[in-house]
């Protein structure tokens, strides 16, 4: 779709001006023009009954061709190759703008309007050509096709916009799947290599507790506390803050379930107990997917896209958030009013 402010259909875009190979197109022998408040000059070739006009914001489709000293400047036959061009409707650029004519049309009806050339060519930003001179006219015959509101446009954007969306997201899904296929055989791959056997989740990723923490267990909304190293499947560290290499030896802080961490590390730490000690073999899906990582002095490589992650974690506190206070208790007894009270004699 053309989206072009009508103000200026022709220059905006790089206008292009060929010399007629005959004489311009065939007019009647007299136009009985009006003239709008801005100067513009206007008049029906043909007007067909109906109320709705085009509308700011709104599109329009429709033929047109506009002319001066005999040269065409513009065609919509020569640019959509015999169909109708379809612009965005805007706001009058300047006095006299064609776009004022047009906003009187309706489907159907064809008119032509004489636009002032130096108001066009100033609001067009294009030297005015060599043949037109001051005070000219530029002659345009406009046939107006078929026009949407700006209610249309706008839900037809919308309508746009979510296809667009769920298309997309129905791709990253696919490719996701595929991803996930490609994972697990290189996770089963490695366990066979080095003769591991972790607990694959209903998610997807794999754990292994290595040293079982007696305290208490991490849940959803729990500040955690903990010492880390990742490794990509290739054995490459890419972080630690037990390394000082990495220059963050301090420990590890997040509030759990909250997604402030990646997905495989929320799930797999809400498996330990205080004092676990465990390693997580999490899928990409379940770690940064497509995005790559940077990578640092430590590690130059960074984290490619669609890494499989392995950590070697330690829970060293789970702190649970402290209890809301209790609703304050109101007396049950009911208020009694001293003015309704009366002393008999």
């Amino acid at each position: 779709m053309i989206r072009l402010f009508i103000c200026f259909f022709l220059f905006i875009t790089g206008c292009f001006t060929i010399r007629a190979q005959q004489p311009g197109p065939a007019q009647p022998p007299s136009f009985n023009y009006k003239k709008l408040p801005s100067g513009l000059q206007y008049a029906f070739i043909m007007d067909k009954p109906g109320t709705t006009k085009p509308e700011e914001g709104g599109l329009v489709k429709l033929h047109m061709q506009s002319v001066c000293n005999n040269r065409i400047l513009y065609s919509t036959v020569m640019a959509f190759k015999g169909k109708p061009g379809e612009f965005g409707v805007a706001k009058p650029a300047f006095k006299g703008d064609l776009i004022e004519a047009i906003m009187l049309m309706t489907p159907g009806d064809s008119i032509v309007c004489l636009v002032d050339a130096d108001a066009l060519f100033k609001n067009a930003k294009t030297k005015m050509p060599d043949f037109i001179k001051k005070g000219d006219k530029v002659q345009y015959f406009v046939k107006l096709v078929s026009m949407k509101s700006k209610d249309q446009v706008m839900k037809e954007q919308q309508a746009a916009f979510q296809k667009q969306i769920q298309e997309q997201m129905a791709k990253q899904k696919a490719e996701a799947a595929k991803q996930a296929v490609k994972d697990e055989k290189l996770l089963k791959a490695y366990f066979t290599k080095n003769k591991l056997s972790p607990i694959k989740t209903a998610s997807g990723m794999y754990y292994t507790i290595r040293e079982a923490g007696t305290g208490d267990s991490a849940r959803n909304g729990d500040s955690v506390s903990m010492n880390y190293t990742g490794r990509l499947l290739d054995g490459t560290k890419f972080d630690s803050n037990e390394d000082t290499a990495f220059h963050h030896v301090q420990p590890f802080q997040f509030v759990l379930g909250r997604g402030m961490v990646i997905r495989g590390w929320d799930e797999g730490v809400a498996l330990l107990k205080q004092g676990s000690k465990a390693t997580f073999y999490i899928p990409s899906g379940m770690a940064y997917g497509a995005q790559a990582r940077p990578g640092s002095g430590a590690n130059p490589k960074g984290i490619p896209a669609n890494s499989i992650l392995i950590f070697d974690v330690e829970l060293l506190r789970v702190n649970h958030p402290a209890a809301p206070p209790a609703p304050a208790v109101k007396d049950s007894l009911p208020e009694v009013k001293t003015d309704s009270l009366t002393e008999k004699n």
